[in-house]
């Protein structure tokens, strides 16, 4: 009888160490191509994510800043002339003398400029009221008419005290009271130093003579009149970009500068430039914007006239964002990284261009080499043109 045993072990003896070793390459090279195409695709995802927040931080970005200037100016402007250009203001013990205009705009050469809007918050911002006695300090009151009735003072608002003819200083105080008279013609308004009062200076003797640039007394003459501005809240709010010294990321805040306490707050992340320009007419009288100016030299913060700041009337603003994802070449043949930008006049920028600019008009230089792997980035930049509506209203 024969033996069905080496047959049935025949037929049992499985893969050989080849076949094995053939079945491994082949599973090997598929799980690379797998997980290559995997990391390709999760790369572009990445990529297109951190695209799309960039370009949505630098809408809200610019939304944000969009939405202040176009209120900026309320309330600065009487008789169709501004109030003033300088504002004396107290903080704590200190007297001090800032720049005051609708929008000021401070040139931050290569680095992102800095925005700041001013206006007021008041429905009676538009609706001075003319003092009716001369005033020195802020143990005197301020007696202004109110023949029309339509002067409304509360509690914590914000004033502006001015002598726009006189070309005088704006000083800045704080109701801390009211009182009308019998006959509804006048209202008093006390700046009394005090808590409920903090902006007012801590001592109530020689107010006027202690702030920079002094003003010894505003006035009541019919012709040379001054003027007190309800201005609210007083909203002047600085916009400023803060760069990350580690990964060189950005983010866009915003300061309140009426409050002497407050904190920035940060609006926006991965923005990393912000530039601004001036736009400008020939004369205060006309709408047509002539020519765009940076914020320096004449046109600083510190050194601009009543007369020319009637002639800004708009901002152009480009706002710059980047992605948050650091593309692996430096290759700009592979197209994944930014190059220079030359504009049409020859500027070149270590980073995208805004504005195509002419040989008379320079769009602002956007620089971004502070950050040794700025190529490897994507970029969106938002520019838009802002008019200041509440200057373009005036009729000088």
């Amino acid at each position: 009888m024969k033996s069905t045993f080496p047959m049935q072990h025949a037929r049992a003896r499985g893969f050989s160490l080849v076949e094995i070793l053939v079945a491994m390459v082949i599973g090997l090279i598929g799980m690379l191509v797998i997980f290559q195409s995997f990391d390709t695709f999760e790369a572009q995802k990445r990529t297109t994510n951190s695209a799309t927040d960039a370009q949505e931080s630098g809408l809200m970005a610019l939304n944000a800043v969009e939405r202040d200037i176009r209120l900026a100016g309320y309330g600065l402007f009487y008789g169709n002339q501004l109030a003033c250009n300088r504002m004396n203001q107290w903080t704590g013990s200190a007297a001090t003398q800032v720049p005051l205009m609708p929008v000021m705009i401070t040139d931050g050469g290569s680095a992102s400029d800095t925005i700041v809007t001013s206006y007021s918050t008041s429905a009676f911002g538009s609706l001075p009221a003319q003092l009716l006695l001369d005033t020195t300090t802020s143990a005197q009151p301020l007696q202004v008419n109110n023949a029309t009735q339509t002067v409304g003072f509360s509690v914590g608002n914000m004033l502006l005290v001015a002598n726009p003819i006189l070309g005088r200083n704006c000083t800045r105080l704080q109701v801390s009271g009211t009182t009308l008279a019998a006959d509804g013609a006048s209202l008093t308004v006390a700046t009394s130093p005090g808590t409920s009062a903090p902006a007012n200076p801590p001592t109530t003797t020689n107010l006027f003579a202690t702030a920079p640039n002094p003003v010894a007394t505003y006035g009541n003459s019919p012709a040379e009149p001054s003027i007190v501005i309800n201005m609210g809240a007083f909203t002047r709010n600085q916009y400023s970009i803060v760069i990350n010294t580690t990964n060189r990321d950005g983010e866009l805040q915003q300061l309140d500068l009426t409050n002497a306490g407050a904190t920035s707050v940060t609006l926006a992340s991965g923005i990393v430039n912000m530039q601004a320009q001036l736009g400008v007419s020939a004369v205060a009288t006309t709408q047509e914007i002539n020519n765009w100016v940076d914020p320096t030299g004449t046109w600083a913060p510190t050194s601009i006239t009543t007369a020319d700041i009637g002639r800004v009337k708009a901002i152009r603003v480009a706002i710059v964002s980047r992605s948050s994802q650091m593309e692996r070449t430096t290759s700009l043949a592979s197209g994944n990284v930014t190059s220079t930008c030359t504009t049409p006049v020859g500027t070149v920028n270590n980073g995208p261009c805004a504005w195509d600019d002419t040989g008379t008009t320079a769009a602002p230089q956007i620089d971004l080499s502070g950050d040794a792997n700025w190529q490897r980035y994507r970029y969106r930049v938002y520019e838009t043109i802002i008019p200041i509506r509440n200057v373009m209203w005036q009729t000088f």
